[in-house]
């Protein structure tokens, strides 16, 4: 089987990349047995390419339909889907595969997983950790070929990086059609709090805080 990562992007993943890497990261995959499942075998073979090629990196393979308890554990609700553990406080999911502009962004997300950091300023962080006290689910929307996408769920991946209270999914639309009509997508990227309050377009990460809190009835202006 060739593989899906060549030699030269190898390369650049680890320099630019791996070498970044602090702390174990690890790889949950729940694959599905559907056979309508077009992208399951391939986004285990990227996986498995991208894990191998450093030991802070592991990779584990979940049946989805076989291992309800587990996907229960990181409330997950379909395959296929990765979910990044390492310093992460919250749970950092992505369905699908992380293809097209989505790749750079993933594998970032993963050396700040790695490294429990993020790119926020310390203000936001701050108002972050004091005021989002309660469960707060964010859904990003993307498709491999939408520019503002990658920008919209490395904010949502960081804010659970920072906070336990904080879960982020990313949802490639195009392979979850069904998701996508129940949460009426039209563009991309569209992002979904708690299943409540939604909004389309890259906003920056202090409008995103502003929208959680306004998700968690703590500030009543400007969102809709």
């Amino acid at each position: 089987m060739s593989t899906l990562i060549s030699e030269e992007d190898k390369k650049v993943i680890l320099e630019s990349y791996w070498n970044n890497l602090k702390d174990p990261v690890k790889f949950i995959y729940f694959t599905s047995e559907d056979p309508e499942c077009k992208y399951c075998s391939t986004i285990e073979q990227l996986y498995k390419e991208l894990t191998e090629l450093s030991d802070k990196l592991s990779l584990e393979i979940h049946i989805y339909e076989k291992e309800k308890e587990l996907a229960k554990k990181y409330n997950i609700s379909n395959a296929p889907v990765v979910v990044l553990e390492g310093r992460n406080n919250g749970y950092i999911k992505f369905y699908g595969i992380p293809s097209g502009m989505e790749f750079p962004s993933f594998i970032d997300v993963v050396v700040k997983v790695s490294r429990g950091e993020t790119e926020l300023k310390t203000e936001l962080i701050n108002k972050l950790m004091e005021k989002v006290d309660a469960k707060v689910n964010i859904k990003v929307f993307v498709t491999p070929t939408c520019p503002y996408c990658p920008k919209m769920v490395s904010t949502a991946f960081q804010f659970a990086i920072l906070s336990d209270n904080i879960e982020a999914e990313a949802w490639e639309a195009v392979e979850f059609p069904s998701e996508s009509k129940s949460y009426d997508v039209m563009a991309v990227p569209k992002t979904i709090i708690n299943d409540t309050l939604t909004f389309e377009g890259l906003v920056t990460p202090e409008y995103l805080l502003h929208y959680i809190l306004h998700a968690l009835g703590k500030i009543e202006d400007h969102a809709h």
